[in-house]
Order: C-alpha cells, then structure tokens, then sequence
C-alpha cells in the first residue's frame, strides 16, 4: 500500500472533566494503522463541540490526512456560517490530527514539518492559574506569586480585577492596583507581570486602568475591553502606556489580519485549539510578523493543547512567551498522557516524538470522564471565579 493510499476511517471524540473546563480530545484513525490527536476544548459547550466534529466528519472521513490544506478550506468554506468557534474548534481539532498523522508516517517531530525550529526546543513560558488561593487579597496574591518564582518561573499572569464588568468604582479599582503592587513588591523588578482584563472595560475605563499599572511596568495589559469592538481596543492601543496583548478569542487569520493592521497591539494570543489549528496558525503568526507584532499563543486547556502550542511556538520567528496551566491545575492533569509535558525552570520542553511527541493515556482519560450534569463552567464575571473550584496547593 503506497503513501497516496492513506485514508481517515475514524474520529473518536473523549471529553475529559476537571473542576472548571471540561477537555474534549480528539483521535482520528486511518487505513494504515496511524491516528492523529488533537484537543477541541473551548470555554464550555463540550458536548456540542463533540457532536459537531461528528456531523462534520462528513469533510474528512475517506480523505488524505495530507490534505491538510483542502480539508481545512472545505470545512471551513463548506459551513458556510462558518466563523464561529464552534465550527473554528473542529477544524482546528481535524487539521492538528492530520499534521499529528503527518509526522507519524515521516517519523518527524511536527515542528521540524513546520520549519524547524528556529526558537529551539526549550522555549519561555509564563505561569497561569497560580493564585487559586489568594482570597482576592494583595497579600494573597503576593504569596502565591513567591510561590510561582520558587518553582522556576521569571513571568506569571494574572486577573486582578475580581469580577469586574465595563466600569470599576474607585474603592475597586485602587484595589486592584494595590493587588499588582504587591506582586511586583514580592516578585522584584526582574519578573514579567502580564496583567489579564477578560475583556472587562470599556475603552475609556480600560485606559485609566492602563495608567495607573504603568508604574508597575508590565508587560502588557491582556484584552482590556470586548473583542467584538476592534475601534475601541484600536483606540485603547493608541493610548495605553503598557502594551496591549489580545486575540484568545479572535478565529482564523481574518479576526488577526483586522487586529494587526486596525490597531496598534503589541501581541496576539491566538488559541490553537480554537482559531484553525496549526494550519492557520502559521499563518495568523506570519500576519502578525509582517507588522512586528509578537505571537504568544493563549493556553488555558488540556495538556495536549500546550503540546500543540509547543511545537507551533517553536517553529514561528516571532514567538514571544507560551502561557501554560501545568503546574497550577489539577494534579492529574499529567496523567492524561502516555508522556507528561514537561517544563522545568519556566522552560517548556517541546515533545520530540514523531507528530505531537504525545499520546492519550486511555486509562486515565476514560478514569476522568466528563458526565454532561456536572457543573464544571468557570464564569469569569462571578465572585470568586479565581479560586476555579480547586483546592489550595496547602490541601
């Protein structure tokens, strides 16, 4: 049987839960006895993410997995609503498979098929979801930012702005600010602070906010205001004093091709497991380089997603920093692979098997079965969302 022969004869969907965003994993299997992976994970709905890659699988079951391109122009053209991330989500799951397949066959790391790696393969990650247990309190916060520093990290981001919508009161907002200050107070002045906004503010607020964390020198303020309003963030750019990173929510290379030429932000942060796979994610990253803007792509999901990032990261000239959840999510998380990703010293490692470099441990995925009556939704604009149902790291 020749290469041209290869054909995708399967996709099997498993849905994953943890105490805040259930994880959907993708497998799909060819002819000749390979399969690829992928993580559909989005903010919620995973059980309809999971029935749209099954009506979907129209596009790609009897297909070349090789056909990375057609199948991903057929999807996404063929929907024809098709800038949702719903159906953003499938593509990107089928397109990250096929290139999983791709390396398999070749016996190649996937960034090697991507470029190379012109960042190396021990590549900067920042820390997120470290302050669980801060109770809303600066020094909350400032001792579990010692903590992050302890394990090895020199950049954490966080969301000081507890359950904040378009406007803070001034009480609020000095808290805040009084939050970021005891960070930077207890981390010193070497430690990147990325400040996160979850798209709080209006474009006016959003500037005195910027303001008033310009003393703290981050190193960028994360979508300040909605992303459904490109003026306003354009306008918010123009004037903050701290860089403007945004695009977690922004799908395909149009959303990005509007942010990097209609405003003046710094960093996109598009999420590979949402905006088009790996695919579109070269070139999002390649729109992004033509404006110097730097590319750090947006990762608060499972474990094959940050493996997926990694090599996409490794592989694209103006990658900056990788945001990753390992060390502050649940204690299995690592169980979900034949291989946990690794990342020592706030250094991400990039799997070097062929494809992904990673599998699903079968055994552990279907131990921590999602059951669709769980209540396992984070609302980012509720009290207490921070602690995101996890217990305290003193537990």
């Amino acid at each position: 049987m020749s290469e041209s022969d290869l054909r995708i004869t399967d996709v099997e969907t498993y849905v994953v839960a943890n105490p805040w965003k259930p994880w959907v994993f993708v497998r799909v299997d060819t002819n000749r006895g390979y399969h690829g992976i992928a993580e559909a994970t989005t903010h919620s709905k995973p059980l309809t993410v999971a029935a749209a890659i099954e009506e979907m699988s129209r596009y790609f079951v009897g297909e070349d997995p090789f056909d990375t391109e057609r199948l991903w122009l057929e999807m996404y053209r063929d929907e024809w609503y098709s800038r949702n991330v719903i159906n953003t989500t499938v593509v990107s799951a089928i397109d990250t498979a096929c290139w999983d397949i791709k390396g398999k066959v070749l016996d190649r790391p996937l960034y090697e098929l991507l470029g190379g790696a012109v960042n190396g393969t021990n590549l900067r990650a920042y820390a997120n979801g470290w302050y669980t247990d801060a109770g809303g309190e600066p020094e909350g916060f400032a001792r579990a930012a010692e903590r992050v520093v302890d394990d090895g990290y020199d950049a954490m981001k966080f969301d000081p702005f507890g359950a904040a919508w378009q406007r803070m009161d001034r009480g609020e907002l000095n808290h805040a600010v009084d939050i970021v200050g005891a960070v930077r107070e207890a981390v010193g002045p070497d430690v990147d602070l990325l400040i996160e906004g979850h798209g709080r503010f209006t474009p006016g607020m959003a500037v005195e906010v910027s303001d008033k964390l310009a003393q703290f020198s981050p190193t960028w303020f994360e979508e300040p205001c909605p992303p459904d309003n490109v003026d306003g963030l354009r306008k918010v750019a123009e004037k903050s004093r701290v860089p403007i990173a945004t695009g977690e929510r922004g799908v395909t290379k149009h959303a990005f091709r509007d942010l990097v030429t209609d405003t003046d932000v710094d960093i996109i942060q598009p999420d590979l497991a949402n905006a088009g796979g790996v695919t579109e994610a070269k070139k999002i990253a390649a729109i992004a380089e033509a404006e110097h803007v730097s590319f750090a792509p947006h990762n608060p999901q499972g474990p094959v997603a940050t493996a997926i990032s990694a090599h996409v990261d490794a592989s694209v000239p103006n990658f900056m920093i990788q945001e990753v959840f390992e060390d502050y999510d649940v204690d299995w998380k690592g169980d979900l692979l034949d291989e946990p990703i690794r990342i020592e010293n706030g250094r991400l490692h990039v799997p070097e098997g062929p494809g992904l470099g990673v599998d699903l441990n079968m055994d552990a995925v279907e131990e921590y079965e999602y059951e669709g009556e769980m209540d396992t939704h984070i609302n980012l604009f509720e009290k207490g969302w921070e602690g995101r149902a996890l217990p305290s790291r003193d537990d």
